[in-house]
This record gives C-alpha cells, sequence and structure tokens, in this order.
C-alpha cells in the first residue's frame, strides 16, 4: 500500500514537471509567434503592409539585366565577383539596383493596397500570393491529366502569375473606380482627347494612290502567256502617255473605255503586309503625282501613281471614331496619377538592418 502512495506521488511530481516544462516552452517560444513581422521577413511596411523579403528580392531580379546594362554603357563596366560593390563614378549597382526595386516594390504594393480596399483583392501578403499560386498550378495540371481545355502557360513562374493577377487586378480596379466617381462626362473625354492625340492619337502614315490593273489569268484562273504579254504593253503604253503629260484617267480610257480607275489606301506603318504585296510596296516609294513601273501581283499588272502622301504626325484619328479607347487611356491615365497621389503620401517603413546588410 505504502510502495503504491509512493509511485503514485511519484508520478504526479514528474507529470507536474512535464506540464512546467510544456508551459515554459511555450512562454519562451510564444513571443516569436506573436511577431507580425519578423526583422528577417520583410523589407519595409507600405501603410501597414508588409513587403515581404521574397517580393523585394523579385523585384532586384527584375531589375538586374537592365543594371548591368546600364552600368556597361555608361561606365565600360564588365561583370565580375566585385561588380555590384564596385563604385562607378557616384554610383555603385548594388545601392542603384536597391533603390529601384524598393521603388517598384512600394509601387507594387500600394496597387495591392488600393485593390483590398476596392474589394478586389482579399489577401495581398506574399505568403497568400505563393499559396494561390501553388493552387492554381494544381489546378492547371489536374485540368492538363483530365484533357481539358488551359489557357496561357501550363505552369505559372512568380513572375508570370504576378503579371496575370495584378493585370487582371487592375482592370477589375479601373472598372470600380469609374462606376463610382471617376466616370467622365464628354467634355472631360474630349478634353483629354485634345490633351493627348499629339502622343496617343495619330493617324497613320499613309499613301493614297491611284490604280489601273489588267489581269492575264484565262477562265480556269490559270496564266494565259499571249494574254500577259499583249495585257503588259498596254499599260506601258498608257505609263508613256501619263509620263507625257497625259492624265491617268484617260490614259486608262485610251487603253479601254470600261477600263476602272480606282483609289487605294496604304498604310505605311503596316511593314509586315506591305512587305507581301509588291503594290503596297511600290506605294511607298513614290512621291505624290510619281509614277510606277509596272507591277506583277497575283495574276494581275498593276499601273499605280500617287496622289497624296500623309507622314505620321500630320493628321490624327477623329474623336468620334476612337471614342471607346480615349476612355480607357482617360481610366488609365486617372489610375496612374492616382497611384502617384497614393505613393507620395503613403507612410513607408525600411527595414533598414535588413536592407543595408542585403547583398546579390
Amino acid at each position: 500500500m505504502m510502495v503504491q502512495k509512493f509511485c503514485s506521488l511519484k508520478w504526479l511530481y514528474t507529470a507536474g514537471i512535464l506540464i512546467l516544462i510544456i508551459v515554459t516552452v511555450f512562454l519562451i517560444a510564444k513571443p516569436e509567434f506573436s511577431q507580425t513581422h519578423p526583422e528577417d521577413t520583410y523589407i519595409a511596411t507600405v501603410d501597414g503592409e508588409v513587403i515581404h523579403v521574397s517580393e523585394f528580392q523579385r523585384a532586384i531580379h527584375a531589375n538586374r539585366a537592365e543594371m548591368i546594362k546600364y552600368f556597361h554603357e555608361k561606365y565600360d563596366a564588365a561583370q565580375s565577383p566585385e561588380f555590384w560593390s564596385t563604385p562607378y563614378g557616384n554610383e555603385t549597382p548594388l545601392e542603384l539596383i536597391k533603390k529601384k526595386a524598393l521603388e517598384d516594390s512600394i509601387h507594387l504594393k500600394i496597387r495591392q493596397i488600393l485593390a483590398k480596399e476596392q474589394g478586389v483583392l482579399s489577401d495581398i501578403s506574399y505568403d497568400g500570393f505563393v499559396q494561390n499560386l501553388l493552387l492554381e498550378n494544381e489546378r492547371r495540371q489536374q485540368a492538363i491529366k483530365n484533357n481539358q481545355v488551359v489557357f496561357g502557360p501550363a505552369q505559372y513562374t512568380e513572375e508570370t502569375y504576378l503579371e496575370y493577377v495584378m493585370g487582371n487586378t487592375a482592370l477589375a480596379v479601373k472598372n470600380h473606380l469609374m462606376e463610382q466617381n471617376w466616370k467622365p462626362n464628354e467634355q472631360q473625354l474630349l478634353t483629354f482627347y485634345e490633351a493627348n492625340k499629339r502622343r496617343l492619337y495619330h493617324a497613320p502614315a499613309t499613301v493614297k494612290v491611284r490604280q489601273l490593273s489588267l489581269s492575264f489569268l484565262d477562265a480556269n484562273r490559270n496564266v494565259d502567256t499571249l494574254l500577259k504579254t499583249r495585257e503588259k504593253r498596254k499599260l506601258e503604253t498608257a505609263r508613256q502617255k501619263i509620263l507625257s503629260g497625259i492624265s491617268f484617267e484617260q490614259a486608262a480610257k485610251d487603253i479601254h473605255q470600261d477600263s476602272q480607275v480606282t483609289e487605294q489606301l496604304y498604310n505605311l506603318d503596316s511593314h509586315r503586309h506591305n512587305s507581301r504585296s509588291p503594290v503596297a510596296l511600290a506605294s511607298v516609294d513614290l512621291h505624290p503625282g510619281e509614277v510606277s513601273e509596272i507591277i506583277e501581283e497575283n495574276g494581275r499588272f498593276y499601273l499605280i501613281q500617287s496622289v497624296e502622301k500623309d507622314q505620321r504626325g500630320t493628321k490624327f484619328l477623329a474623336f468620334d471614331g476612337i471614342r471607346e479607347q480615349v476612355l480607357k487611356d482617360y481610366i488609365d491615365n486617372k489610375y496612374e496619377e492616382y497611384i502617384r497621389e497614393r505613393i507620395t503620401d503613403a507612410h513607408v517603413v525600411l527595414n533598414e538592418e535588413l536592407y543595408g546588410k542585403f547583398q546579390m
């Protein structure tokens, strides 16, 4: 009986010690878990929202190539183990890329904060972003296994997923704000159009030509060799008459009373399209009033004369024809202006210790 009592007391004593140890460990560990922003996980806060060090590193990576190019072109700096810490003039690559990465990270966080305020994003933390990325990639992988259609990449990287998310987010935020108090009236749109037309609404460079064409294909859409020779001679005769001073229209009638002269407008900025058309290519090189050589294209001979040429910047697209584009540009501009205002007013707290010791 005495032995049993002693064992019971010993067990209670041991259990008490274990409980005390557990409680002590919990109390010691609790402050670490209760820290909102552990010092080694954030580079700064923006209006109380964290810029995670991984977000900063992502911005560093995004600027890396451009920074190397900048120092190479300005200082002829070569890549080496000492490149990032070497001063060039009054600039050091490491300090400059950190500054640019911080600016980019703040800009992104402000956009995310605005999206959160508008109810477009509920979680703008880095951990939340990574979790969503994993879920989206898992969803895509499963859809591919099930032979379902997947738009975009099979798997997102952090960079491509961020671009995808923020593109959709910005669009949703703009729509929300336009529905509230950003929607412009007609006068505001016209004012924006006039203020920005030299930057945004240039009419494309064009050339207008008169053209006369003759086919040398038979009824089966095959080349008729004799007809080809005859029709080319007709156009050569017409060309000589035009060069001697006869009008394009009269020279066309001299070929045949029913010959039709048409006008065609070619966009000089459509390089890919023009490169596939000998007629378009010839039009690009003509000055107003100038007549082309005989041009062969798709079973026809062409003779063209340049009527007028408008270089880019001499004319503007009419407001009525591009109203929806003007509205989109107005909202985009309003959004970027508001982001700049929010950045200016933002309360940024830098984790100076981590920022200072950050290395490439």
